[in-house]
């Protein structure tokens, strides 16, 4: 291939913040080929940085500051592509102590595609606060000293300010990172979130606030005319799929939370950690929120769905608007807690987005503390962390109770100290049964139970970072949403995944893409599109065989990085407490055994079944290995 780069800067920056210096590499043409942006480049750069030792250090202490915080964009990131918007943050998570990556929309990433790099690699520790300014092929170490214990929303507008830069975007931690809260996250523009496996706090470990970034270059593209024709055909095909009409219609009229009402009907939802999945769904659905307050629409760049959604409240008789609420944090704060009251629910969505926190992990920690105390498990230990609050507070429905415990996270104080570390760990301080903490590796379990769809549960024990949800919604190919048939990847029998493992590996592998490519996973194009639109932008004419192929090679990397810092088959698992039979709803009776879909899994993907190991034979295959 020709070592000229379309589609991309074709620039690396490296920065290290012992020395506050940075310089710039050339992206290897065969590397951008191989695995295209995102969380694919930032998985090859991890893993060509870190050492045996390395691996050593990270696994004992992941705030080390020699692990890779690296923000990336891909070549499909603000082109044509119906829902480009979006960029990506990796590192040795915190939380679960493995391979951590997550991603967020918003404008951010137009700023940063067009900076003239396409990732930002940073290691090292600074000894001040600093803030990155990175603008015209520079970097800037600015002082941050007086920013640090800021909220996410000050210092976006403060930095702003500074700079005097009406085009900058900003992207920052809040007070949870800052106190190390091992799921705190960033925050950019309007509430978007890089919100899952702690990566705000590898970031505070660093001592850095804020990456703030404009971009005044232009990336070329192979042929923006194809893209074009491509979006002609999508938008004819669209007039006779109603069922993809009305799914996206519903998402830009009530937002991800759209969702709330008809994951209950499937009994996808979980209400009152993960025991039941019955509830009084009326109360919290986007459509009572949009009734009950005056709710704005928007959208991240290249957005044609526009799910993003900003509620005006009144809060200690102040009239604000805040972002969101989105689908999972409305179910975590709100069935999962057994809080039904809409106006504490959307508050506890701000205030984790306030201080940089992990909806999820934050709403399922909070569940996770209330059935213990309903269940009389831990008493005694929980007593003892409890200095400002008390334990007749703690119990189903009170919604003062998750603010109070938001604060209280954040600031790592009381009790707070504790679910601060998520649900593994809490388990081991209060005492209790293990198999009782809802996670995967580490990451809180996301809020679509794994009993109602087989292959989401599959999914999950085997996903790169732990439980999530976006790594492979199988949800909605159960739901008809997506299918690609010709990868397996197809509706059934949703209790059982026999003869579909293959789908679920591939869907596994079309997110990979997604997030490496980068673009949103709410538009799934046609096959031919899917590959159409990343040829379009970088011209190295994938077929179906050789981009899936991409999408294996990642995942596959992303598994060798987490077998080096110590997963096994082992970790493989869900907890006994997610796959506790139900007595009713839609999922009763149900019983979730995927041990021989694990095995089936294994034997396509190429792992070892006794190390959990991909072979040497799948590694030399996907050119990982010589």
């Amino acid at each position: 291939m020709s070592e000229k780069l379309i589609g991309y800067n074709g620039k690396i920056a490296f920065i290290d913040l012992n020395n506050k210096s940075w310089e710039t590499k050339d992206l290897n043409p065969q590397i951008a080929r191989e695995y295209l942006g995102g969380t694919g480049l930032s998985a090859k750069l991890t893993y060509d940085l870190l050492s045996e030792a390395d691996y050593k250090t990270l696994k004992e202490d992941p705030l080390n500051e020699i692990n890779p915080l690296i923000f990336a964009t891909g070549p499909v990131t603000g082109t044509i592509r119906p829902s480009s918007g979006r960029y990506t943050v990796t590192a040795i998570s915190p939380l679960t102590k493995i391979w951590g990556e997550s991603s967020s929309g918003g404008y951010f990433c137009i700023s940063l595609r067009n900076s003239g790099f396409d990732a930002i690699v940073i290691t090292g520790k600074s000894n001040t606060p600093i803030y990155l300014y990175i603008h015209d092929k520079t970097i800037e170490f600015k002082d941050a000293s007086k920013y640090w214990g800021k909220d996410t929303y000050e210092t976006q507008t403060l930095i702003k300010e500074e700079l005097n830069k009406e085009r900058v975007r900003v992207v920052t931690i809040g007070l949870a990172a800052e106190n190390l809260v091992k799921y705190a996250g960033m925050i950019n523009d309007e509430g978007r979130a890089i919100g899952r496996c702690g990566l705000g706090s590898v970031m505070a470990s660093k001592n850095v606030k804020a990456l703030a970034v404009i971009g005044s270059g232009r990336v070329q593209i192979a042929d923006n005319k194809i893209g074009k024709e491509m979006i002609k055909e999508a938008k004819e095909a669209a007039k006779g799929d109603a069922i993809g009409s009305l799914g996206s219609f519903l998402f830009t009229l009530y937002g991800t939370n759209g969702y709330l009402d008809i994951g209950m009907a499937l009994g996808d939802t979980p209400a009152y950690y993960f025991t039941e999945t019955e509830f009084l769904a009326e109360k919290l659905t986007g459509k009572t929120l949009r009734e009950e307050y005056p709710v704005l629409d928007y959208g991240c760049a290249g957005c044609t769905i526009k799910c993003g959604k900003q509620t005006i409240i009144e809060d200690n008789g102040t009239e604000i608007r805040v972002d969101g609420p989105e689908y999972e944090s409305v179910a975590a704060f709100g069935p999962l807690c057994g809080v039904f009251e809409s106006k504490s629910v959307i508050l506890a969505h701000h205030l984790c987005n306030v201080y940089g926190m992990d909806t999820i992990s934050c709403g399922v920690s909070i569940a996770f503390l209330i059935y213990l105390v309903e269940n009389k498990l831990g008493t005694e230990k929980i007593k003892q962390s409890l200095n400002k609050i008390n334990l007749e507070e703690i119990h189903w429905g009170n919604g003062k109770l998750l603010l109070d415990l938001i604060e209280l996270i954040s600031k790592r104080e009381s009790v707070g100290n504790i679910l601060a570390e998520g649900v593994q760990s809490m388990a081991k301080e209060f005492g209790v049964d293990p198999e009782l903490a809802a996670h995967v590796k580490g990451l809180e379990i996301p809020m679509h139970d794994p009993r109602a769809f087989a292959g989401q549960a599959l999914s999950y024990v085997t996903c790169c970072v732990g439980a999530n949800h976006e790594k492979c919604d199988w949800f909605n190919v159960e739901m008809g949403s997506i299918n690609y048939s010709r990868l397996r990847i197809k509706s059934g029998e949703r209790a059982s995944i026999k003869r579909r493992e293959k789908g679920v590996m591939a869907l596994q592998d079309i997110r990979a893409i997604d997030d490496s490519a980068v673009n949103c996973n709410f538009k799934n194009p046609s096959l031919e599109h899917f590959i159409g639109h990343i040829n379009a932008a970088t011209g190295f004419n994938y077929d179906r065989k050789s981009l899936v192929s991409v999408g294996e090679r990642i995942n596959t990397l992303k598994r060798v990085i987490n077998c080096n810092l110590g997963i096994t088959r082992a970790d493989d698992r869900l907890p006994n407490h997610v796959l506790k039979v139900l007595k009713s709803g839609k999922t009763s009776d149900v019983k979730i055994d995927i041990d021989q879909n694990l095995k089936e899994y294994y034997k396509l993907r190429g792992w070892d079944w006794e190390t959990g190991r991909p072979t040497d034979e799948k590694l030399r295959d996907l050119n990982i290995v010589n």
